[in-house]
This record gives structure tokens, C-alpha cells and sequence, in this order.
């Protein structure tokens, strides 16, 4: 992993507009081959890892079936409270690197659920107000990370070591998966006959298999004020990206007492 400190969100659109250009070269010169779209994080707190919600909820160990008895048994009571039903096919236990299940994870991610899904947006400016949205960020340094699954050739993997592998974005679940323009990757490992979810952060940090690129970006929390006005021009708000009651007020409060220009 790269990390790139910057000094200002107007280094941060130079160095984005560089990142693209790079990408467009590239796929002109691998044609036909793959060149993953890229996809964007953002973290309030330059320090901390890569983690899912899962890694951050407990530190006991999952396998792909483990996870999979969980949201059967966690099924019923959202059908029961919220009237979507799934339908939970047979567990797939071959290399299919989509976890079975996959639609009904997607909806427990975004409503609190933990989750071996480690989410990301395709758009950077979606990630960027991720990482400034908290008032509590004022000191330090936010991170802003990139990541592209495939530069166009293939990948060198030990099924052994952990792998990160991305995940479509076709799913029906909750419209703001499609308002915050989401895909997610889940990282494995095979022990014995099993598939076991493990560490972004380690799979990243390991030089035998090839993850990708991944960039990690840091600004200073400074230029919030400025990050988010520039997002709000855009339409990139809390509400926008969640569309619920909360998020409204979440916008309001932002625009009429925290960016108010009005005195008394």
C-alpha cells in the first residue's frame, strides 16, 4: 500500500485528476484486458485500519458458513419487522467468490448489521464525505483510500494467504446502496475444506499474493469546512446518500447552523 500525504483538498483533486488519467493510459494499453474501476473509502481518522464491521463487532473467527447459519437464523425477524422476504439458496461450498446469500448480507451491511463486506464507493467525492462528515473531525488527519482489483493482468494467488476479492454491485436491497454508489470486497482464506473471512489489512500488508493497488491518501481534518461545502454544491449530502428522516435533520443542522452565514 502507498500512502500519500497531502496538504489541501485542491492537491487532492490534482492528484485525483492524475489518478484517472493514469487509469484511462493504462486501459488503452491493456485492452482487452481487465481494468477494475477503481473504488473509493473514506475513514475519519488517518490511523485507523481497514476493518469490517464484523472485524469491529467481535473477535471471534468466521468461515463462509459459519456467517451463512447466521443471517438464516437472523432472516426471520427482519422478514417478520420489515415485510422483504429473500430467498437463501443452498450453501455453495466450491470457489464461487460471491458468498452465498450475498443479496440478503448486502441489506444487513446497511442497516447495522456486522458484516464481512467491506464497503467502498465508486465515486471519490462519496468517500470524501465519509471521511470529513463527523464534527468530530477538527485534528489530525483523514484517509482517503483507492483501490483497483486488477491492472490488467492476472493476479498471482495462494489460496492459503488471505485474498481480497471484489463483488458486483447488482443487488436488490436498500436504494441508498445504489445513492452511494456501493461494491464491496470480502477477504478469504482457504483453511482445509473452508473458506475463512480474515484481515483486509494483513491481505494488503502480504507480499506473497497480489491484491491489487491500493492508495491510501491522508488530508488534514482542517479542511473540512471546505470539503464539505464543495460536496454540498455537488448534492453530496447526508441525505442524499441515506435518504431517511435522520439524515435530513443531519443536513439541515449542517446548512442552516454550522455553515449558516446568517448573524444575529
Amino acid at each position: 500500500m502507498e500512502t500519500i500525504d497531502l496538504d489541501s483538498w485542491d492537491d487532492f483533486e490534482k492528484s485525483l485528476s492524475s489518478f484517472f488519467d493514469e487509469l484511462n493510459e493504462l486501459k488503452k494499453k491493456k485492452d482487452p484486458l481487465q481494468v477494475s474501476t477503481p473504488l473509493f473509502r473514506g475513514q475519519s481518522n488517518a490511523s485507523w485500519t481497514l476493518q469490517t464491521t464484523l472485524e469491529r463487532f467481535t473477535d471471534r473467527t468466521f468461515d463462509a458458513l459459519d456467517y451463512y447459519r447466521t443471517i438464516g437464523r437472523v432472516k426471520p425477524a427482519v422478514v417478520s419487522i420489515t415485510g422483504k422476504d429473500w430467498t437463501l439458496p443452498k450453501f455453495q461450498t466450491d470457489c464461487n467468490p460471491y458468498p452465498t446469500g450475498y443479496e440478503l448480507m448486502v441489506y444487513l451491511r446497511h442497516h447495522g448489521f456486522p458484516s464481512p463486506l467491506l464497503d467502498w464507493t465508486r465515486s471519490p467525492y462519496v468517500a470524501a464525505f465519509f471521511a470529513f462528515r463527523s464534527q468530530q473531525v477538527e485534528h489530525g488527519r483523514v484517509a482517503i483510500y483507492s483501490y483497483v482489483e486488477y491492472l490488467g493482468d492476472a493476479r498471482g494467488v495462494f489460496i492459503s494467504s488471505p485474498l481480497v476479492q471484489g463483488l458486483h454491485p447488482y443487488v436488490e436491497t436498500h436504494k441508498r446502496h445504489y445513492a452511494q454508489q456501493c461494491e464491496y470486497t470480502i477477504c478469504v482464506k482457504g483453511v482445509e475444506d473452508r473458506r475463512v473471512y480474515c484481515s483486509h489489512e494483513a491481505a494488503f500488508s502480504d507480499a506473497v499474493s497480489d491484491q491489487g493497488q491500493l492508495k491510501k491518501i491522508t488530508l488534514p481534518a482542517s479542511e473540512r469546512k471546505c470539503v464539505l461545502e464543495q460536496l454540498q454544491r455537488m448534492n453530496i449530502t447526508a441525505f442524499s446518500l441515506f435518504g431517511s428522516e435522520e439524515s435530513l435533520m443531519e443536513m439541515l443542522a449542517y446548512s442552516e447552523i454550522e455553515n449558516s452565514s446568517e448573524t444575529e
